[in-house]
């Protein structure tokens, strides 16, 4: 039995947090490769070491003196050192940190160093060998994540170590420059290695008692979800439940290796399993949410090409829509956008004067309250629940295994408590 296990930050922000996490890894000889996030916040005023990274990294740029930040960063790290009592230091990787901001060498570089230095520390800390990230995790020339080279290196790297530490969040490009994945990268790294040791299973630890039924900070005792299929992880993942990155699963998806979310602060829950298929009767219906969109609507009949044209202005204004539809020559964008924006109203006056549609709407201060039903049946009276609770439902569209109400976002958390409500007395 072979595990990969993933840490996020908030389990390793303090020498405590540590001594959990070498626990859970030791109890279980299998858990052979461990995947750390730098250091998160050890309480709510805190700031995570990414953060702090950037900051100072912002001032290298401007050619400030950014000594008293690097100082702090370095304390933060020396505190979980000390804390674990290990004969170590980092001057050396301080040093050369402190050269390479000098040099300007660029923002991933800067933020990737927490999951870098955390490394050091959780190898040191655990007798297992560090393997630096930006050796196995392959970056092409464009910054683009090259998959199969990357599980061809990092297969033949870990082939040869028992036990090994690699950090999360980055990898380099053929050059040697440093390029990390969006926030929340550490899950993708740990799915990545998961595929490439073809591991048993990849155990994701949070602080989260893996999938709840709801946002428990709106929902109050959310049920917990004991199954996923890989696919509604990845829907949910996109549409805004912040448990897991959105390309997490990708790859362990590809291996189909069971992948494992997991709460540090409780490790005898047995948390959420994801794989391929569910046990018969696990079927769970969960909420999840994306606010501060807005939506772009064209109705644009004589128009063929209008969806086509439309991308290629997105692509040029640099936006990425949540989603694109077009239905019976009426063409529906969601933009993640705040209210407000000008480029959101300079969008909608060049998709105007390019396609020269009918009509051309733009409706702002929207939320979407996606609904993982896998019985067509429950969608209808979700959305009877919602629309009842006082809350229009502008757009109603499918998204995998999940519906998406659009809702105003002044009425998202009513709208959800409403759905949620509705579905206690269901059966998906």
């Amino acid at each position: 039995m072979i595990k990969v296990v993933k840490f996020g930050g908030s389990s390793l922000a303090s020498a405590e947090q540590f001594k959990k996490v070498g626990n859970i890894i030791r109890e279980e000889e299998s858990r052979k490769y461990v995947v750390p996030s730098a250091p998160g916040k050890r309480f709510s005023e805190d700031t995570k070491v990414t953060d702090m990274l950037y900051k100072c990294y912002a001032e290298a740029e401007e050619g400030k003196n950014f000594d008293k930040q690097l100082k702090a960063i370095k304390e933060r790290y020396n505190e979980i050192i000390k804390g674990l009592g290990l004969k170590l230091s980092l001057e050396e990787q301080f040093e050369t940190i402190k050269k390479n901001f000098e040099a300007k060498a660029g923002k991933d570089y800067a933020a990737s160093r927490g999951e870098y230095l955390n490394g050091i520390i959780m190898a040191n800390y655990l007798g297992y060998q560090f393997i630096d990230a930006a050796n196995v995790i392959c970056f092409d020339e464009n910054g683009e994540f090259d998959s199969e080279k990357t599980n061809e290196v990092c297969s033949e790297k870990l082939a040869a170590t028992e036990n090994a530490v690699i950090p999360g969040f980055y990898g380099a490009m053929p050059n040697g420059k440093v390029k990390t994945f969006s926030r929340g990268g550490s899950d993708v790294t740990g799915s990545i290695v998961a595929r490439a040791i073809k591991a048993d299973v990849y155990e994701n630890w949070t602080d989260v008692t893996g999938v709840l039924a709801a946002d428990p900070r709106l929902i109050q005792n959310p049920a917990p979800v004991g199954q996923l299929r890989y696919e509604e992880l990845q829907t949910l993942s996109r549409v805004g439940m912040q448990i897991l990155h959105e390309d997490a699963v990708a790859p362990v998806r590809q291996a189909q290796i069971p992948l494992r979310i997991c709460n540090t602060h409780d490790p005898e829950n047995p948390g959420t399993l994801v794989r391929p298929q569910m046990e018969p009767g696990e079927g769970q219906i969960c909420f999840a949410g994306r606010r501060q969109l807005a939506m772009l609507r064209l109705t644009c009949p004589q128009e063929p090409d209008a969806e086509a044209k439309l991308a290629a202005i997105l692509t040029q204004a640099q936006l990425s829509p949540f989603s694109m539809q077009s239905v019976c020559g009426e063409l529906t964008v969601l933009l993640p956008m705040k209210s407000g924006s000008e480029r959101l109203h300079r969008l909608q006056e060049q998709a105007a004067q390019a396609l020269l549609p009918q009509s051309c709407t733009l409706r702002e201060n929207l939320s979407i309250l996606a609904a993982l039903c896998r019985s067509t049946a429950t969608v209808p009276k979700l959305l009877r629940a919602v629309e009842k609770s006082g809350a229009p439902v502008h757009l109603l569209q499918k998204c995998g295994a999940c519906a998406l109400m659009l809702v105003n976002d002044s009425q998202y958390e009513q709208s959800l408590r409403a759905a949620y409500s509705a579905s206690r007395d269901l059966h998906d």
